[in-house]
């Protein structure tokens, strides 16, 4: 009897092993995965150019219009629930101060392939405030690697779009990374300012054909507004190789800087070949991005001002010295003529993520 219980668990042991072990990989690789809807969205320079299908805030006259740039939240799963809780706290505590009209995202909102949870609390947190925003993503936003977590591309695209005050679009499907969109902020029935919110997620650079719909976007726009060009932002994750020129022309040119100048990590700096010169000329001013969590300025330099956006929230945090503390956000100014930049920071250890 004995003999038969040995030789039946011998049979059974594996056999229990082998099932539990592929119904966890099927949960976590098959069941456990959302890959959203596809979508299908070719664009071409030949389309028509339609300027109502381009989502446009109302600033108000003689009031600045004001936006709250939210950088590298980071969510994740390192430190668990309590820490969780306090990036949704220094988020709702940033909004609640600053009261911007608009409030938008330069990626990497979360930082763990268990994005799903995350991302549907980062969207509930912003949709209880009633504001709109609008985001990008990051090259940690689909996971640690490009679609490695449990929102797809096509997934994160979804929960964003549901979003009830959220302006988000994936936009066309044929430009590379999904979520290229615009917002144009208009007063008086003319355009004062054009939000170009361009992903750049887990790629190196921009795309080509993200370029060319850049130009057909801008000119379109120009002509709508009465052949004149609004004063122009581009918003992305990632650097371009002007932030980095900018950086060492302010080494020699310290009045070049708006703010105080924070460089404690290297640069990304895409090349993107002549894209800021096409962007300048087509009225683009200020160049946006988050990605390099503790380079933080706002420098002037060839005709343009490039920005490196305060990280918001201690996650992920990889610089900190007895002389800076690199969390906060960044609040834009849109006036009708002029555009200013201020950097925010928190109280040292406020939001401290704790274990």
């Amino acid at each position: 009897m004995k003999k038969n219980i040995e030789v039946l668990l011998g049979i059974l042991t594996p056999l229990v092993t082998l099932t539990v072990t592929g119904g966890l990989w099927a949960y976590f690789n098959l069941l456990h995965r959302y890959k959203g809807k596809k979508v299908v969205d070719n664009w071409s320079k030949e389309d028509a150019f339609d300027i109502n299908k381009i989502t446009t805030l109302q600033k108000e006259k003689d009031r600045d219009f004001r936006i709250l740039n939210l950088a590298d939240l980071q969510v994740a799963d390192l430190d668990g629930s309590k820490a969780f809780k306090t990036v949704k706290k220094e988020m709702d505590d940033l909004i609640d101060e600053y009261k911007p009209d608009l409030i938008t995202l330069t990626g990497d909102q979360t930082m763990s392939n268990e994005n799903r949870l995350f991302l549907k609390t980062i969207i509930s947190t912003l949709d209880k405030h009633k504001i709109p925003y609008a985001p990008i993503f990051g090259n940690h936003d689909f996971g640690n690697s490009y679609n490695e977590g449990v929102c797809s591309e096509q997934y994160c695209c979804d929960l964003y779009e549901r979003g009830k005050y959220s302006l988000f679009k994936r936009g066309p499907t044929n430009l590379g990374p999904l979520g290229n969109y615009v917002i144009n902020i208009e007063e008086d029935g003319k355009i004062v300012s054009s939000l170009y919110m361009m992903a750049l997620a887990y790629e190196p650079k921009l795309t080509d054909q993200q370029i060319e719909w850049f130009k057909w976007n801008s000119e379109g726009i120009k002509n709508a507004n009465g052949g004149n060009n609004p004063r122009g932002m581009v918003f992305t994750h990632k650097d371009f190789k002007e932030h980095r020129e900018a950086y060492y022309y302010y080494l020699t040119h310290p009045e070049a800087a708006e703010s105080k100048v924070y460089r404690h990590n290297g640069f990304e700096a895409a090349d993107n070949g002549n894209f800021v010169e096409i962007a300048r000329n087509s009225g683009v001013f200020d160049f946006i991005c988050g990605h390099q969590h503790n380079n933080n300025f706002t420098i002037n330099y060839d005709g343009a001002r490039y920005t490196f956006a305060v990280k918001s929230s201690e996650a992920v945090f990889y610089y900190e010295d007895e002389n800076v503390y690199l969390n906060g956000a960044t609040e834009i100014f849109i006036g009708s003529e002029s555009t200013q930049i201020e950097h925010h920071y928190v109280e040292r250890g406020k939001y401290h993520l704790g274990k």
